[in-house]
């Protein structure tokens, strides 16, 4: 006789909680980009012709950019650049003031750094703040290593990376500086190795000078060259002029920077419309059609139109893609499973503990065990895992970079505070898990449409160790498996997910057909 199929049944929710962590990470890395761009630029003096090598900035300088969501203001940045000896020092603020769902956020963040004259890293200090979160890097660089250590969560986390060529920061204004160097005109191209101090990313930035165009920067019309800036796939734009000005910067998602002066910084963040827009209905994905009782679909297929698809993990286990179609099946689960651990190292990758989920700190060891009461069958684990976190971790909009440690002691957060603690506790108990983001089918009025939404993944087998899986479980829905309106867009960690930028606030839904 067929045993019964068991699943968690999700639990009734008063709001869908948006992946608010996701987006903003990816947004905060585009701003960091954006702020360091305007070192050099904004205050761009004539004796640097000779190059940034060979002499030094005379004398303090400042500039002030603000952020917009559409024609929306969001925040300001405020930086601050001088020289000292034989190097640059380097202090930047940005503020920004977000409505979501009617709630204030406001999010700071501080960086100040020592930059050598060819502007390569010397010494970075990063701090993010809100009322949810604290979370800071600092940096160092010693011949060819580079040395992190990241507070988040009430823990100092020490990282080293190893370099093959001195990396610049993130500074746009350096990679500009090059490209005047090579020549500023149409065609131009630079390709140079960075680091990206959120997300703790190494990696190459490729740029291109584009046409000149006529911009109204403050009621004045002014002459600047496009340049389109390429970075772990995702394209943004830049406006320079002739003599080395940046003045405004463009994300294909609506996100810009324009300059301005102090008086308009500091005003920006009074004005009605600052708190009138609600990045909800600026970054919800539209569907082209209602799906009754999302929560109960086991498949879909639907269109996604907008950006491109490359570097996205839209393709494979469950989720089929052929051109812009995709479907998705959601399978029943298997009965029982192996005997945790997980038997072969295959997998060992995704039984590590990492930056977010510390799955080798005692507290989640030893909550896991408390948990599962000494059950062993990887099926009836992970629906003790689910249920477990789904109840414990009180339903609320937060603003921060979670780890699973400070989700266990603060037990409140939105979809990815859920995630990322069931991740680390499915991983301490040696179940191979990956955390997901992606898009979501809302049941909430306010919501018409698809959401940016985190779940995990977990690897099962049968028993006999054969039919490996990876099969998708959300414990902020208490749902596994998931439905099919769960649509995987990336897997992997924090620095995985800046490619999601390339499709926030650009994507449409068209629902082909949903069971």
């Amino acid at each position: 006789m067929t045993e019964p199929v068991l699943q968690v049944l999700p639990k009734t929710r008063k709001t869908d909680q948006i992946n608010w962590a996701l987006i903003i990470a990816t947004f905060l890395s585009f701003i960091l980009w954006l702020i360091i761009f305007l070192n050099y630029f904004l205050a761009h003096k004539p004796e640097l012709a000779q190059g940034l090598a060979d002499v030094q900035l005379k004398k303090f300088t400042e500039q002030w950019m603000g952020f917009y969501q559409a024609e929306n203001p969001i925040g300001y940045n405020h930086l601050a650049i001088e020289p000292r000896g034989d190097e640059y020092f380097l202090t930047d603020e940005m503020v920004l003031r977000l409505n979501l769902l009617g709630e204030i956020t406001d999010l700071r963040m501080f960086m100040k750094g020592k930059l050598n004259l060819d502007w390569t890293i010397k010494e970075l200090e990063l701090e993010i703040n809100s009322s949810d979160m604290s979370f800071s890097v600092y940096a160092t660089r010693s011949k060819n290593i580079l040395n992190l250590l990241i507070r988040t969560g009430g823990q100092r986390i020490s990282k080293e990376i190893t370099l093959t060529q001195p990396p610049y920061l993130y500074t746009e204004p350096v990679l500009a500086e090059k490209l005047r160097k090579i020549g500023l005109a149409p065609g131009t191209k630079l390709s140079l190795p960075v680091f990206e101090p959120l997300t703790q990313t190494l990696d190459y930035v490729h740029l291109e000078v584009r046409e000149m165009e006529t911009l109204k920067i403050n009621n004045q019309e002014v002459s600047a060259f496009k340049v389109s800036e390429e970075f772990r796939g995702q394209t943004e734009y830049l406006w320079i002029t002739e003599d080395g000005e940046v003045v405004k910067e463009y994300h294909p998602s609506g996100f810009s920077a324009i300059k301005i002066n102090r008086e308009q910084a500091l005003e920006l963040l009074s004005q009605s419309t600052a708190l009138d827009l609600d990045l909800l209905s600026a970054l919800v994905v539209e569907a082209d059609r209602y799906i009754e009782n999302s929560r109960t679909v086991k498949y879909l297929k639907a269109k996604i139109l907008g950006p491109k698809l490359s570097g996205l993990d839209l393709d494979g286990d469950n989720q089929k893609l052929l051109g812009r179609t995709l479907e998705i099946k959601i399978n029943p689960l298997p009965y029982r499973a192996y005997q945790i651990p997980y038997p072969n190292p295959d997998m060992e990758k995704y039984l590590q503990p990492d930056l977010q989920a510390q799955s080798d700190a005692p507290e989640i060891i030893q909550k896991a065990k408390e948990i599962t009461e000494g059950e062993v069958d990887a099926v009836q684990v992970v629906k003790k895992l689910t249920r477990w976190t789904s109840k414990y971790v009180e339903d609320s909009l937060v603003v921060t970079i979670p780890t699973a440690l400070e989700v266990l002691n603060q037990k409140k957060g939105a979809c990815k505070e859920h995630t990322v603690l069931f991740t680390a506790l499915a991983r301490s108990l040696g179940i191979p898990t990956r955390m997901v983001a992606g898009l979501v089918y809302s049941d909430n009025y306010l919501i018409k449409g698809f959401y940016y939404h985190a779940w995990a993944e977990v690897y099962l087998t049968d028993p006999d160790g054969k039919n490996g899986r990876w099969l998708g479980v959300d414990p902020t829905f208490e749902q596994f498996p998931i439905d099919a309106t769960h649509i995987r867009l990336k897997s992997g960690a924090l620095e995985d997910m800046v490619s999601l930028m390339q499709i926030i606030g650009q994507t449409k839904i068209e629902v082909i057909d949903y069971q």
